[in-house]
């Protein structure tokens, strides 16, 4: 239906101030090009530079780029967006994640039992909009007790999910390959 082209255009990034333009070029040149996701959040200049303001403190965090890459596929894989997928599937194998980890990450899975622990408390997070059980949060602060770690999670499923949902709403076209599907 919307083939090649999405509803919510893209906006010219020449018009953006000076200094968001700088950023966005050195972002839009590593391997976490999100290039046509950029251009549709152009279209409000000030959530863009929030975005990008975000997403800088979360590299800065305690979490590993590893466990960033594999919320992000868990966590565009609940929320059924393409561009997310094929964007997490990419940035994870830069990282040398095996393409049998990336399937299980995407399940909510992992091969490292703090991992799964985070994709298991991410999906859920997700499902359940945060209302969770004093149970199912007590399962995953039994695996990770730093009430930093906790937040730093809520922090990048929530960057994760705002992208998920201006991608799936904008219907935008993919910046690299799509990733295979795994639903049966």
């Amino acid at each position: 239906m919307f083939e090649n082209e999405t509803r919510i255009p893209a906006a010219e990034l020449d018009s953006l101030p000076a200094p968001l333009r700088l950023e966005l070029q050195s972002l839009l040149l590593g391997h976490r090009s999100l290039k046509s996701f950029i251009e549709i959040l152009a279209n409000a200049p000030l959530v863009l530079e929030a975005f990008l303001v975000f997403g800088n403190s979360l590299d800065r965090c305690g979490l590993s780029q590893e466990l960033q890459a594999k919320l992000f596929l868990a966590i565009g894989e609940s929320m059924s967006s393409e561009y997310d997928v094929s964007a997490a599937t990419a940035r994870a194998k830069s990282l040398g994640i095996s393409e049998e980890e990336i399937r299980r990450c995407r399940c909510g899975t992992s091969d490292i039992p703090a991992h799964e622990a985070a994709l298991a408390f991410a999906k859920k997070l997700v499902r359940k909009h945060g209302h969770l059980s004093e149970e199912e949060l007590s399962e995953f602060t039994r695996t990770v007790e730093d009430p930093r770690t906790l937040i730093e999670i809520v922090a990048a499923v929530s960057r994760i999910h705002f992208t998920a949902l201006i991608n799936n709403l904008a219907v935008t076209p993919a910046d690299h390959p799509l990733a295979k599907e795994i639903r049966g």
